[in-house]
């Protein structure tokens, strides 16, 4: 093969794909990117046996054919060249010739026939929806995923699909977070989890515009989006029915400032570590007050006003690390924070479809 290609447009779908290479792949192929030049289009591809990632380019391509170079090497190399243009010519020995401005190099390739082909995939569903919209919902669930090995299937986002809603959802029991948006298209309901490795990857090759299609079938999803498709496989088995946790009302609610309840967590969090991470919150008639303690480095406290039309007051303590994580993520002004009781969960809803149960901790 031999083609030549913009040094930038290269670069930029040389670091979509070369993200999920391991630098101790478990075969020398899968360290490699596959390239393959045709009809003035250079494809890249690589996979790591779990999720394949593959993208398209324009190329002026001189003749056809196909190699597999080392993936991390190429990048590199890449992104230090200093011409605007890059001359890949591989011969018969898989290994290429790269030349740039008045650079030249060699990388030694591999056989393509080596290369594990795309998995095996018959399209049970389909779902459409705007990349912006799919990335907030990645954003807005990941954070709660389980790191518990035990629960396989707590690893992973649930993508629900019913009607025209799709809802994401993730926990760790400790607390839940789900979002539910509209599509544009959907040809049937069901449930699909997908690894939240498979999941962050795919947040970080959205664009900002744009729509995104998913197919999915028994055990795999395809992805397509701009030039780019991405394969992964699914988490097996069912998702725990998560709408049972969810209380069916609440005695109290109130508006809540995004930014002064961030800046206030924040300030809090100073005396507080892993190990002490207790944060007491006391609502009172128009005001919400913080508090921290840690025997060993001191306390503070702050407080917020808001506009909790009750007489009677109401403390909750909570880690303050999960309690923190919707303002982190959730870039709405405002949020709505509803209440039971101080040993009942709460719940932090933007308005726009999403929603953060919270278990307070139960102080002895």
């Amino acid at each position: 093969m031999k083609c030549t290609v913009g040094k930038e447009l290269l670069l930029a779908h040389l670091q979509k794909v070369c993200n999920i290479v391991s630098r101790r792949p478990v075969l020398p192929v899968l360290g490699n990117i596959c390239l393959k030049a045709e009809n003035d289009t250079l494809s890249l591809k690589t996979t790591d046996l779990e999720i394949t990632i593959r993208t398209e380019l324009r190329a002026d391509v001189e003749y056809s054919g196909m190699t597999t170079l080392p993936a991390k090497s190429l990048l590199a190399l890449i992104t230090k060249l200093n011409g605007d243009k890059v001359e890949i010519d591989c011969g018969d020995n898989h290994h290429a010739k790269i030349k740039s401005g008045s650079a030249e190099f060699l990388l030694k390739g591999l056989d393509p026939v080596d290369f594990p082909d795309d998995p095996l995939f018959e399209s049970k569903r389909k779902i459409r929806l705007m990349q912006p919209e799919l990335g907030c919902m990645i954003d807005y669930v990941s954070y709660a995923v389980s790191q518990d090995c035990s629960r396989k299937t707590l690893q992973g986002i649930l993508f629900s699909v019913k009607g025209s809603i799709l809802t994401t959802a993730a926990t760790d029991g400790k607390r839940l977070a789900f979002v539910e948006k509209e599509v544009e298209e959907s040809s049937g309901d069901g449930d699909v989890i997908l690894p939240l490795r498979t999941a962050l990857e795919l947040r970080r090759l959205l664009c900002e515009e744009g729509t995104v299609e998913w197919e999915i079938s028994e055990r795999h999803v395809r992805v397509r989006f701009s030039d780019t498709l991405l394969y992964s496989k699914l988490i097996e088995g069912s998702y725990p029915n998560f709408r049972q946790i969810v209380p069916a009302s609440f005695q109290k609610a109130l508006d809540i400032p995004r930014n002064a309840v961030m800046q206030t967590l924040d300030l809090l969090a100073v005396p507080l570590t892993a190990d002490v991470s207790n944060l007491k919150l006391t609502f009172k008639r128009g005001e919400l007050e913080f508090f921290s303690r840690n025997d060993t480095i001191g306390e503070g406290k702050d407080r917020l006003e808001v506009a909790y039309d009750y007489d009677d007051p109401l403390e909750i303590t909570f880690n303050y690390q999960l309690l923190q994580a919707p303002f982190r993520y959730v870039r709405e002004d405002q949020f709505r924070l509803k209440m039971n009781g101080a040993s009942s969960p709460i719940m932090i809803e933007d308005g726009k479809g999403f929603h953060y149960i919270l278990m307070p901790l139960r102080i002895k």
